[in-house]
């Protein structure tokens, strides 16, 4: 009887010589690499493919594609999962670059007209197509239409962008990659970027302020899933601005809500900080009843671009000059027709001061008008409304007869007024130039 060790030197011995004898798969011969060495391109799997089409588009063997990802089952790939492809072999010889050819490409190296050839990949490994679109990868919790709402796109877009039926809405899994629809800031046509090392204390949203850019804009340019995945020595890619007629702005301006989940220790003030807002309207839109009411694992929603105007009007081209001021954000904007031209922060009234709430055409229009009962100089006036004796209207810093010094002039963007509108000066003085007599003023919480 053959003992033991004697049984498990033999049968070791026949392996190796099988393996030799068999040899890597054609493929991997040719390219000089055996499938554990593949150094080749990915594929990620894609909503409906399987793995016979997948190894069809790149002219492969199913059997050596799933001895190269070691699946077992062809029928046991999911959709996000990332396949490594083999190398494609070296042509035989160099024929001479067609003209047309980019970079000097073999025309061999095209599949036929009849053919399906296999999908173009950028340098990791991704379909080219995917280069001009942003990505997310998905988290716990997420869905197709909560992503759509989180980002301010299309829902049937985003499935059709991701190869979903419109009448579909399959599961999403954990960690998969999506593309986004691109909206208007993708497309137009921006100055050169600049980069910034984030420093201690800083947040996106005091970064995207400081840089005259968008927390959105920021956050989209740098790829961040959430404004609050920072951290110091990070460098960040300050987006150019648009340059000027250079390109027209697609469909109405972007409106929508930024999530946060509140994390130990962070304060309502914190977070209006750091997104660029204010506590009042973090409380108004998650209707909380005050500002102290915030704890760990509160999912708060953060608006960003201009609220909805407060009018019916007929399905028609709005056009004309119009503002638009938030009382709880302290932020307004001015309308060209339904385009928003500028956006700023400001302040308004509080208290027993409040401002009043409403639609209101501009009745006076002075370069620099004077309070008497407040002792005041207030330029680039526009008068709004009254109340008793006085009017209220918007202006720039106020100016104390005393001294002749600037009032206010470090509260722009949280409530600080008597009841009127206060912007920056050169803000300010950009309003009165394009103000006219009548132009209408929405003013909402």
């Amino acid at each position: 009887m053959m003992s033991t060790p004697l049984r498990r030197l033999l049968t070791l011995t026949a392996l190796v010589l099988a393996l030799h004898l068999i040899g890597p798969p054609a493929w991997a011969q040719e390219a000089g690499q055996t499938p554990g060495q593949s150094d080749g391109p990915v594929h990620v799997v894609r909503y409906g493919e399987t793995l016979s089409q997948i190894a069809e588009a790149y002219q492969v063997d199913m059997a050596s594609l799933m001895a190269l990802n070691g699946i077992l089952d062809p029928d046991a790939i999911v959709v996000g999962q990332a396949l490594r492809l083999p190398p494609l072999p070296a042509p035989a010889s160099e024929p001479e670059s067609a003209p047309d050819s980019p970079g000097g490409a073999s025309p061999e190296a095209a599949p036929a007209a009849d053919e399906p050839g296999p999908i173009p990949l950028n340098a990791q490994g991704k379909p080219l197509h995917a280069t001009l679109n942003r990505t997310y990868r998905v988290l716990p919790g997420d869905s197709w239409a909560w992503i759509a709402l989180r980002f301010g796109v299309e829902l049937n877009a985003l499935k059709a962008l991701n190869g979903i039926p419109e009448d579909e809405t399959p599961l999403i899994a954990v960690g998969q990659e999506i593309l986004l629809p691109a909206i208007a800031e993708d497309v137009r046509v921006v100055r050169p970027s600049r980069t910034y090392v984030v420093q201690p204390g800083d947040s996106l949203g005091l970064i995207a302020e400081a840089h005259n850019v968008t927390l959105e804009a920021l956050q989209a340019a740098n790829y961040l899933p959430s404004a609050d995945n920072i951290f110091v020595g990070q460098e960040l890619v300050i987006p150019g601005q648009a340059v000027a007629m250079k390109s027209q702005r697609i469909g109405p301006p972007r409106r929508g809500f930024r999530y946060h989940l509140v994390r130990p220790g962070e304060t309502l003030s914190g977070l209006a900080l750091q997104y660029n807002t204010t506590p009042g309207a973090i409380v108004r839109y998650n209707d909380l009843p005050d500002t102290a009411t915030v704890f760990q694992g509160l999912e708060i929603r953060i608006p960003y671009g201009p609220p909805p105007l407060p009018e019916r009007r007929p399905p028609v081209p709005l056009s004309g000059t119009r503002f638009l001021i938030s009382i709880s954000r302290q932020r307004c904007w001015i309308f060209q027709g339904d385009q928003v031209a500028y956006e700023w922060k400001c302040s308004t009234g509080q208290g027993e001061w409040v401002t009043r709430t409403g639609t209101f055409p501009i009745k006076t229009k002075m370069e620099m008008a004077q309070s008497s009962a407040y002792r005041l100089d207030m330029p680039y006036w526009l008068g709004l409304y009254d109340v008793g004796n006085f009017e209220n209207g918007i202006h720039g810093i106020p100016i104390m007869w005393e001294n002749g010094q600037k009032l206010w002039d470090e509260l722009v963007g949280q409530p600080a007024t008597f009841g009127c509108a206060m912007l920056l000066d050169q803000d300010a003085a950009v309003l009165y130039q394009m103000a006219y007599l009548g132009m209408p003023v929405h003013i909402v919480d």
